[in-house]
């Protein structure tokens, strides 16, 4: 059975000769009521207050898991951009060094042409040098000067 304010104050006790003061039970059976009744009126309100914060904290777990599931699609997120990354950065270090693999080939075969062209001229120059030195040869000392240039400007193009 539950006891409430208005139980305590209506309740009657039988009179009998030798008793307690009936002013003095009713001003006591008072006071337990107002503070019974104080009681349950905060206990009203703190179960009030329980299910406010019980609704609070529910709240606040529901953040905590959408946290978490943004946490964790954002480490996925994360883990995909890395992966991305790394890939990109290795197709841009083999093209790097494809890159460079074919200038050196350039570069060599650059030398290559100039160390033949090198050798070429020093052969044209020395073909050049022996023409030179057989033209007076030939011709002998009576040869004048000024009439080798006409001389060797029509010999040199039958000559090539």
């Amino acid at each position: 059975m539950k006891l409430t304010p208005r139980d305590i104050r209506e309740k009657r006790f039988s009179v009998v000769p030798i008793g307690y003061s009936r002013g003095a039970v009713r001003s006591f059976l008072n006071e337990v009521a107002d503070l019974l009744k104080e009681v349950i009126r905060e206990n009203h309100q703190l179960r009030d207050e329980l299910n406010r914060k019980e609704q609070e904290i529910a709240e606040l777990q529901q953040e905590v898991r959408a946290f978490r599931e943004a946490l964790r699609r954002l480490d996925e997120f994360s883990e995909t951009i890395k992966a991305q990354a790394e890939a990109e950065a290795r197709r841009i270090i083999e093209e790097a060094e494809k890159e460079a693999r074919e200038l050196e080939e350039d570069i060599e075969r650059l030398w290559k042409v100039r160390e033949k062209l090198r050798l070429d001229l020093r052969a044209l120059l020395l073909s050049y040098l022996e023409h030179l030195e057989e033209k007076p040869r030939a011709r002998g000392p009576e040869t004048s000067g000024g009439d080798d240039s006409q001389g060797s400007g029509s010999t040199e193009g039958q000559e090539e």
